[in-house]
């Protein structure tokens, strides 16, 4: 018994080191613009997907939660939606307006898109880009629905 809590615990610690992010570079072990070959060892499900002008490559890291959308085989985006930690606080589930206090800024743009929840529901979810940071903050009913992290071209 004892040594399941101590592996409990040790699991637990890790989570916050799993999902850290750090604006413009990486979420956890992910690192943008590495090559995706050094993440295939993490069980993963690939999904290349075919729109009508553009097709592109989508790995689902489902035990992290993290989806990874490479470019030229390097990374260009990673998408989080259960855990993504700034400053030691989760932004999936923050408050919108808490979130522009813990970065300090406001978006550059903003937009409404619909996402499709499931094959028959969807919702209108704000999209608000924060260039300098390489971030894009989705957002329903005032929480942080989903993080997309890319990196700033002009840095």
């Amino acid at each position: 018994m004892l040594k399941k809590k101590l592996r409990e615990k040790h699991i637990g610690e890790n989570k916050l080191e799993n999902f850290t992010l750090i604006p413009n570079k990486s979420l956890g072990v992910f690192i943008l613009r590495d090559d995706i070959e050094n993440y295939l060892y993490i069980e993963h499900i690939k999904e290349h997907i075919k729109e009508r002008t553009f097709s592109y490559d989508s790995y689902d890291f489902y035990d992290r939660k993290v989806t990874v959308w490479p470019t030229e085989g390097k990374i260009e985006t990673i998408r989080c939606n259960s855990m993504c930690y700034l400053n030691g606080e989760n932004l999936i589930g923050m408050s919108y307006e808490r979130f522009l206090i813990l970065v300090n800024q406001f978006p550059d743009t903003e937009s409404e898109e619909y996402v499709l929840i499931n094959s028959n529901r969807g919702q209108n979810q704000k999209v608000y880009d924060f260039d300098e940071l390489g971030l894009q903050i989705w957002v329903w009913r005032n929480k942080i629905r989903t993080v997309l992290i890319s990196s700033y071209e002009g840095l």
